[in-house]
């Protein structure tokens, strides 16, 4: 029969939040009346490990903080709390000055831990010194989760199902495929290829059809183009949140910003900050590859681009 503790204590950086954090916490939960997870942050060392890794942005701390949050967002003995550890000379060293830190939080909240969990053993010596508490250990070997989130940090693509479905909406990838005719079903098929979300936008044959036209003839005005930017803003956000690596379309809002620029002669201060707020990782056009391409050919070649970005 294992022991039943009150108050436990998990440790980490959550850098990215993964299924083997997820089992660490759940099955320490099952052990607890009251779990505490303290998520450890340090300007200089977090930026080190963006720039040694593969992932596609910086997770800030709020990122990390609402990973936990949302994933036991309806456990309410689950708490998390942030520990900025600025200042502590760098693991393995600075014990004794970053377990004072850890119990300045502790006593702030009134928490009283019991025990403390961890999949690292040699931490557990130090751990049972400065909180003077027993110490278990879980999945040490990483037998029931085989990961680590060094190893997603190295290829997240590659690791992909192991990344917590909190976190994976941020390393989504936006592909924008931009043409008519066949090469404008690229953006579905591919969609279809990863088995993932394409967003349609039911305007864009407007959009073609009024930049071809004569300016007299009004399709759209310029109260239609926000809300078409809007909606679009709203279709993509709510597929990033479902989707299998990337989400695809055919339009960015670059590309509205032109045809609004076409067509009404001047500029929109509300596109042009969507274009820099809500970037597109890979936006191709179809102008952008040699005009006599047969379709097979577009095909293989806007896919090797799209694969290039999970690499």
């Amino acid at each position: 029969m294992v022991l039943k503790h009150k108050v436990g204590l998990i440790f980490g950086k959550f850098y990215p939040l993964h299924c083997g954090h997820i089992y660490l916490i759940e099955k320490a939960m099952s052990q607890v009346d009251e779990l505490h997870i303290i998520l450890g942050c340090e300007a200089e060392r977090d930026k080190l490990l963006f720039q040694k890794s593969q992932l596609p942005k910086q997770p800030q701390v709020y990122d990390r903080f609402s990973w936990l949050q949302e994933t036991f967002k309806d456990r309410h003995n689950i708490h998390v709390h942030i520990l900025d550890e600025a200042g502590i000379e760098s693991y393995p060293n600075g014990w004794r000055d970053w377990s004072e830190r850890v119990k300045h939080i502790l006593a702030e909240h009134k928490i009283e831990p019991t025990v403390v969990f961890t999949s690292e053993p040699q931490d557990a010596k130090n751990h049972e010194h400065y909180f003077g508490c027993p110490v278990v250990i879980v999945d040490a070997d990483r037998d029931f989760v085989n990961i680590s989130a060094t190893k997603i940090r190295e290829n997240p693509y590659k690791n992909w199902n192991f990344i917590a479905k909190a976190a994976k909406p941020f390393f989504v990838k936006k592909v924008a495929i931009i043409g008519q005719g066949k090469f404008n079903d690229l953006p579905l098929q591919l969609a279809n290829i990863y088995n993932t979300q394409y967003v349609s936008n039911g305007y864009i044959n407007y959009i073609q059809r009024e930049i071809t036209t004569p300016q007299h003839q009004r399709y759209l005005s310029e109260n239609d183009y926000m809300r078409i930017a809007m909606l679009h803003v709203e279709r993509v956000a709510k597929a990033v949140e479902t989707a299998n690596k990337l989400v695809f379309t055919s339009i960015d809002f670059d590309s509205l910003a032109k045809n609004y620029y076409q067509i009404f002669n001047k500029q929109s201060d509300a596109l042009r900050d969507l274009k820099i707020n809500c970037p597109f990782d890979l936006v191709i056009h179809e102008s952008d590859l040699p005009a006599n391409s047969s379709p097979l050919e577009h095909f293989e070649t806007v896919t090797k681009m799209v694969e290039s970005l999970l690499i």
